[in-house]
C-alpha cells in the first residue's frame, strides 16, 4: 500500500498521489464508477493516463484484498499500480484511491442496455466466455471473488474487437453493493446491497450467466420486469426459466447456462465444468431444485398459497396474520399434514419450541416472521423488521450503521436473537462452515456482553466485515486500515491542536485485537486500568507499537501531547537523580518524534531493578535508624530518671572495668613472685 502525498491546497483540481501521480478532480470519467466510488483521470510524469477510483468509508472498498488481487496475472483483469489513502480537496475528509492502467475502451453494454452487439457466436465464445473462463480460473485458485461483474463493468480493450476483453474494477466497494439483483440468485437478490455477504466465485458465476443472457438477447424482456417480479419468477420457475423466457438461443449457450444459473450454489457450475463445455465436453446441468405442492393451499391476506417457498416470499407483509395463524395452528397443520415435507417439518417444531409451544401467544411478531421465512424457504435471507441480509451479511450492514451514527441495538438483537445461527443452519452449507459460523456468532454474543476493553457491538463489525477500516469517532474523515495510517491520522490530528494521549477507544482497541491480537493483548492490563497514569502509559505503549510496526520514523506532535502528559508516569522511579535523568531523556526522545525510545526509556527494566534494589536498600537502614530514633526516645520519656539510670550505668562500666584492672594487676604480682621463689 502506498503512502501518498496530499496536497495541501483544498481548492486545487489536482491531489498528488505519491511523488509521480497526480489526480485531477475536475476531470470526471463516470464510465468507469462502480456505485458510489467516483472515477477520475490522473497522470504521472510522463503524461502516461491513468483511471483513479475513489472511494470513501462509507463505501467499504477492500483494501484487505489489494494484495490478493495483485496476484492474479490474467490481462483481462484491470492492473492495479497504487492503492492507499489521501486527502480529497472536495470534502476534505480521507478517501481510499484505486489507480489503474487505462487499458480499457468502451463498455459491452452501458448500463443494461439491451441491444444487439452483432459479434457471431465464435466471437461471443472466442473474446467473451474465454476471457471470463480463464479469470474465474485464475480467482479460483488464489481465493479471490469480484463482486462487481456486470456487462456495463466489462470493457472492449484499448484497440476494440478483437482482443480481449478487460474486466473493470472489484475493490472499491464491497461485494455485491453495487449490483442489481438481476445478478444475483434469489438467496442474494432479495437482500439489502450491503447484506449479501462477503461473496463467493459461485456469485460471480451466476452473474456471468446473466451477463451472457444480456449479451445474447435480442429484445428487452429481463428489463421489461420490476426486480420484484424478476425475483418472484425466479423463485417460482427457477433462475434459467425465468432470464430465458421465450428466447431463442444457440443449444450449446443453453446447456452452458443451465449450468451456471443454477440457483443452487452447490448445483452450481464451477470452473472445471465450464472449460470442459469449452473443450466441447457435453454436460449435464444440476438437477432443479423441487418445490413440493400442498395437497390443499392456504390462504393468507386473501391470496392461496399451495408452495412453502411462495408464502415465504410473502409472510412478512402482516405480521399480526402470520402470528394468529402460527397461534391457533393453521400454518403448523399446513404445514405438517399437507405438505409433509420432513425438513419442513422439523424447522417448523423447532420454531414451535422456541415459542413455547403450540397457543403459546407471540411476544415478538418480527422476529416469528423472521423465523417463519427462514423455516419455509431456507435459500432466501433473513428478513428483519425493515432489513435483509444474509447468514454472512450482518457485518458490513452493521458497519455502515457506526458511519451513519444508527442506533445499533438493532445489530445486537439480531445476533442474540439467534437469527443468523438459524440461517446458517438451514442454509446448505459444508458442516465446517456452518461450524466456524456458529463460533464466530457466539465470540460477537459474548463481545455484546462485554462492554469495556475493546468489546461490544463495536467489535462485532470487525468480526463481521473484514473490508471494514477502523470506525473510532476520534478517527472521523480518516481512512485508517493499519498501524501507519492510524499513526499518521493522530500526528495530523495533533496538527490541529487535539489533545489525544488517551486516543485508544473501544474502536481502537477492538480494530486492532481483531487484526492483531497479540500486540493488543500485551497491553489491554494498561488500556482498561482504572488509574489515568497506567491508561496514558498503555496508549503510549500502544503508538510506540505501531511506529515499530509501521517504520513511521518520526512523529514528533503525537510525542509531545504524550511529553505533556507523563508527569506523573515518572514517580514509579523513587531516586530523583534517577527520575530527572529518565524525563531529561524521554524529552530528548520525543523531540525526535521517537516513540519506542520514550517507551524503553519509561520502562527500561534494568535501571527499574537497580532503582528498587536501592530504595529496600535505604528503606531498610531508614527501619534501622528509625528504630533506634524511637527506643531513645521513649528513654527521654522520663527526665526524672533518665540521668540516674544512664549514670548508674556508666558507673557500672567503669567499677566494671577498675575491678577487672585490680584483679589483672594482682594476678600478674603473684604470678611475679612465684616465679620469682
Amino acid at each position: 500500500m502506498s503512502n501518498p502525498k496530499v496536497n495541501k491546497n483544498i481548492g486545487s483540481a489536482h491531489v498528488s498521489f505519491g511523488s509521480d501521480i497526480s489526480i485531477n478532480t475536475s476531470k470526471r470519467l463516470p464510465k468507469y464508477d462502480n456505485g458510489n466510488s467516483l472515477a477520475y483521470r490522473a497522470y504521472d510524469t510522463k503524461n502516461t493516463k491513468f483511471i483513479a477510483i475513489v472511494s470513501g468509508v462509507e463505501d467499504l472498498p477492500r483494501w484487505d484484498a489489494v494484495d490478493n488481487y495483485n496476484s492474479l496475472a490474467d490481462t483481462s483483469f484491470m492492473h492495479l499500480i497504487r492503492s492507499g489513502a489521501v486527502r480529497w480537496p472536495l470534502d476534505g475528509n480521507q478517501k481510499f484511491v484505486f489507480i489503474y492502467s487505462d487499458n480499457m475502451g468502451k463498455a459491452l453494454l452501458g448500463q443494461e442496455e439491451i441491444h444487439d452487439v452483432g459479434w457471431r457466436h465464435p466471437d461471443i465464445i472466442e473474446l467473451f466466455i474465454h476471457p471470463m473462463a480463464r479469470m474465474f480460473k485464475e480467482m479460483d485458485s488464489k481465493n479471490f471473488n469480484h463482486g462487481s461483474v456486470r456487462l456495463s463493468n466489462i470493457y472492449l480493450s484499448v484497440s476494440g474487437k478483437g482482443d480481449p476483453i478487460v474486466l473493470g474494477d472489484a475493490l472499491s466497494v464491497y461485494p455485491g453493493s453495487t449490483q442489481s439483483s438481476v445478478y444475483f440468485s434469489p438467496s442474494k437478490a432479495l437482500a439489502d446491497p450491503f447484506g449479501r455477504g462477503g461473496g463467493a466465485l459461485a456469485d460471480d458465476i451466476y452473474a456471468f450467466g446473466v451477463c451472457l443472457v444480456l449479451f445474447l438477447r435480442k429484445t428487452g424482456h429481463i428489463t421489461e420486469l420490476s426486480e420484484e417480479e424478476l425475483i418472484n419468477k425466479k423463485i417460482e420457475i427457477g433462475s434459467y426459466a425465468a432470464l430465458i423466457g421465450s428466447g431463442r438461443f444457440q443449444v450449446s449457450f443453453l446447456e452452458l447456462l443451465k449450468g451456471i444459473l443454477h440457483d443452487d450454489a452447490n448445483l452450481r457450475w464451477g470452473v472445471d465444468e465450464i472449460f470442459s463445455w469449452l473443450d466441447g465436453t457435453r454436460l449435464a446441468p444440476g438437477p432443479l431444485i423441487k418445490k413440493k405442492k400442498a395437497t390443499r393451499p392456504i390462504t393468507f391476506m386473501g391470496k392461496k398459497y399451495l408452495y412453502a417457498e411462495y408464502l415465504a416470499m410473502d409472510i412478512h407483509k402482516s405480521p399480526s396474520e402470520a402470528a394468529d395463524m402460527f397461534e391457533n395452528g393453521v400454518l403448523g397443520l399446513w404445514i405438517v399434514k399437507s405438505i409433509d415435507e420432513s425438513g419442513l417439518t422439523e424447522r417448523y417444531e423447532k420454531v414451535l419450541d422456541r415459542n413455547g409451544g403450540l397457543g403459546a401467544p407471540v411476544s415478538d411478531k418480527d422476529l416469528l416472521v423472521s423465523q417463519l421465512g427462514l423455516v419455509l424457504n431456507t435459500m432466501l435471507p433473513v428478513r428483519y423488521k425493515d432489513k435483509s441480509f444474509t447468514y454472512d451479511g450482518l457485518g458490513a450492514m452493521l458497519a455502515r450503521g457506526i458511519i451513519s451514527e444508527d442506533n445499533l441495538s438493532y445489530y445486537s438483537d439480531v445476533l442474540n436473537l439467534g437469527l443468523l445461527d438459524q440461517a446458517s443452519t438451514g442454509f446448505d452449507l459444508p458442516q465446517s462452515e456452518v461450524v466456524d459460523n456458529l463460533k464466530l456468532y457466539d465470540a460477537c454474543r459474548a463481545s455484546i456482553k462485554r462492554s469495556k476493553g475493546g468489546y461490544g457491538i463495536e467489535r462485532c463489525a470487525y468480526l463481521l466485515c473484514g473490508s471494514a477500516p477502523c470506525l473510532s469517532p476520534k478517527l472521523k474523515g480518516y481512512f485508517v486500515s493499519g498501524y501507519r495510517s492510524c499513526l499518521v491520522s493522530f500526528e495530523n490530528i495533533c496538527k490541529k491542536g487535539n489533545q489525544i494521549s488517551l486516543f485508544m477507544d473501544k474502536h481502537l482497541i477492538a480494530f486492532f485485537s481483531v487484526h492483531d491480537l497479540n500486540l493488543i493483548d500485551n497491553i489491554l492490563y494498561d488500556l482498561n486500568s482504572t488509574n489515568k497514569n497506567q491508561q496514558i502509559l498503555g496508549n503510549l505503549r500502544f503508538a510506540a507499537a505501531m511506529q515499530k510496526k509501521s517504520e513511521v520514523s518520526s512523529v514528533p506532535l503525537l510525542a509531545g501531547i504524550f511529553l505533556d502528559s507523563l508527569s506523573d508516569v515518572y514517580k514509579v522511579y523513587r531516586n530523583s537523580d534517577t527520575r530527572k535523568k529518565i524525563k531529561d531523556g524521554v524529552r530528548v526522545a520525543a523531540e525526535a518524534g521517537d516513540l519506542v525510545g520514550m517507551v524503553d526509556l519509561i520502562g527500561d527494566e534494568a535501571l527499574l531493578s537497580v532503582d528498587d534494589k536501592c530504595f529496600k536498600a535505604a528503606s531498610f537502614e531508614y527501619k534501622i535508624l528509625h528504630n533506634e530514633y524511637t527506643r531513645y526516645n521513649k528513654r527521654l520519656a522520663n527526665k526524672k530518671i533518665y540521668g540516674v539510670v544512664e549514670g548508674r550505668n556508666v558507673a557500672a562500666v567503669v567499677s566494671w572495668i577498675g575491678a577487672i584492672a585490680i584483679t589483672m594487676i594482682i594476678t600478674v604480682s603473684f604470678l611475679s613472685e612465684r616465679i620469682s621463689f
